[in-house]
């Protein structure tokens, strides 16, 4: 899961919406229907009811909590981006009244869909509070700068701390279920009720050119079991050189879709405490194309 964003009151930032934002949504649009439709469907449905009939009936169907009346989370960072890391469903507190959503921070898609392109900027560009704070954000620092995928810089003051957190946000994040949750299990979906939500991901990922696609943490592994081609567990090396006592692990995959198998990994120990974060992704990186 990723982490805990805050609730639809709270969120530290301002929407923008230009004519450069309407022509991002037809420009993706073009590529990404499925995606953005289903974005529409629900965002236009929690604005006009305070609710989601979707997330309520996944919610049914599962037997698990998932908030239908906060705004959900489909992707953040750019849609075409060569580095993909897709989570199972946002990190949100539990919203257990069905009172209907209010004090949403968007008042339509346009600006909905601006908030999850730009998060990056509206968290930590120069035109931010800069108030926000963000662990998870500082550790997916440290597993993307061994992949090269984005232009961190070193980091000598506050100004180079929020350009490398802004630069998190130059890859793409997938939730495969967009519909936030304080703590889930992959228990409850079955193979008929994930069947959606992966078309969707996948027509999103197969639509460009991509360098790594990983699926983080151990939540995956029941789900993507029958795609698992290789596993790799080695010991990482901590700051004070020693070994760590446990193994990590990553897993090779293989994923259907469209008549072809897409090559992706698995990256079941991203959430293991206190990991040497680079060193997992240098593992990492070395084992993605060992098939």
């Amino acid at each position: 899961m990723t982490e805990v964003r805050p609730s639809a009151a709270a969120w530290p930032w301002e929407p923008k919406v230009t004519a450069e934002t309407h022509r991002e949504i037809e420009d993706y649009a073009t590529r990404y229907p499925a995606l953005l439709d289903e974005m529409r469907t629900d965002v236009e449905e929690l604005l006009d009811t305070g609710s989601m009939a979707a997330a309520q009936e996944l919610a049914a169907a599962t037997g698990e909590h998932f908030n239908h009346n906060e705004p959900p989370l489909f992707f953040t960072g750019d849609l075409d981006a060569s580095f993909v890391l897709v989570h199972l469903n946002p990190k949100q507190r539990d919203v257990t009244s069905n009172e209907p959503a209010n004090a949403l921070p968007f008042e339509s898609f346009e600006e909905y869909f601006d908030i999850c392109r730009h998060s990056g900027a509206r968290m930590y560009g120069p035109d931010s509070s800069r108030t926000h704070r963000s662990q998870f954000d500082r550790k997916q620092i440290r597993f993307l700068e061994p992949f090269g995928v984005s232009d961190f810089v070193e980091e000598k003051g506050k100004e180079d701390r929020f350009t490398n957190l802004q630069r998190v946000f130059d890859k793409l994040q997938l939730e495969l279920i967009p519909y936030g949750s304080d703590a889930f299990s992959a228990r409850g979906l079955t193979e008929d009720l994930l069947e959606p939500h992966y078309d969707r991901l996948m027509s999103v990922i197969t639509a460009r050119p991509r360098d790594y696609i990983i699926f983080c943490g151990a939540v995956f592994e029941r789900v993507m079991k029958p795609n698992i081609t290789q596993w790799h567990h080695f010991h990482l090396t901590k700051a004070d050189g020693s070994q760590t006592k446990g193994e990590s692990r990553f897993a090779n995959l293989r994923l259907p879709y469209g008549g072809e198998e897409i090559e992706a990994g698995l990256a079941p120990s991203w959430a293991q405490h206190g990991i040497p974060m680079s060193g997992y992704a240098e593992a990492v990186r070395d084992c993605y194309y060992e098939a």
